[in-house]
């Protein structure tokens, strides 16, 4: 299990309004909590990049209930300067392997 500080974002209408919050990553589940919002994702069905700028936003397709989601992390370790020497690399590789999507 692992705890990563990162910046959420529940759509692709990328702007200034994100949630900062803890993601957790634990085997078949990711877990984010932030002061206004709680996701829990068991059920995912893509992960893959999407680049916004200077930024690799990771993105994470699940289903909640039956209802098709869509979930944007970035690591925000450093003010984000982490996520762009690696961090999201790391971050989707972690989410990759604990949710193993399409499986």
């Amino acid at each position: 299990m692992s705890e990563w500080k990162v910046w959420y974002q529940p759509h692709d209408k990328f702007g200034r309004r994100y949630f900062s919050g803890q993601l957790t990553v634990a085997p078949g589940l990711a877990r984010f909590v932030s002061k206004k919002e709680t996701i829990t994702i068991d059920n995912a069905t893509a992960i893959d990049r999407k680049s916004v700028g200077m930024n690799t936003w990771i993105h994470v397709a699940y289903d909640a209930g039956s209802e098709a989601r869509d979930a944007y992390f970035l690591d925000r370790r450093m003010l984000g300067w982490s996520g762009m020497l690696g961090g999201n690399d790391k971050l989707l590789t972690e989410l990759l392997g604990a949710l193993q999507p399409g499986t």
